[in-house]
């Protein structure tokens, strides 16, 4: 998911070990802490989320994309735009 992405990616996490321990911690979180985060509003939730957005967001990447491509750069929009205000489906679904 993209939580689990973006704490891998801040962590400097390389090899295909780390998604065996973050698979390891999801699973005991989801076991010991689910009835705390049960009352948890989800506005909470997906801000937790959306925080660690602007670590994964390259500006550099995007403008040269839109230097090399504007069909690329369009489609690169539309799925960022389709994923944050809709679903991971829909991002898919435009870009």
């Amino acid at each position: 998911s993209f939580s689990r992405t973006a704490v891998n990616f801040s962590a400097g996490c390389r090899t295909a070990m780390s998604n065996v321990v973050m698979s390891i911690t999801v699973l005991l979180s989801m076991v010991l802490l689910t009835r705390l985060l049960y009352y948890t509003p989800i506005s909470i939730l997906a801000s937790i989320i959306l925080s660690s957005l602007p670590g994964l967001i390259d500006i550099a990447e995007t403008i040269r994309i839109f230097k090399i491509d504007k069909l690329d750069f369009l489609a690169c929009i539309g799925a960022f735009i389709g994923v944050v205000f809709a679903s991971v489906e829909i991002g898919l679904l435009v870009a």
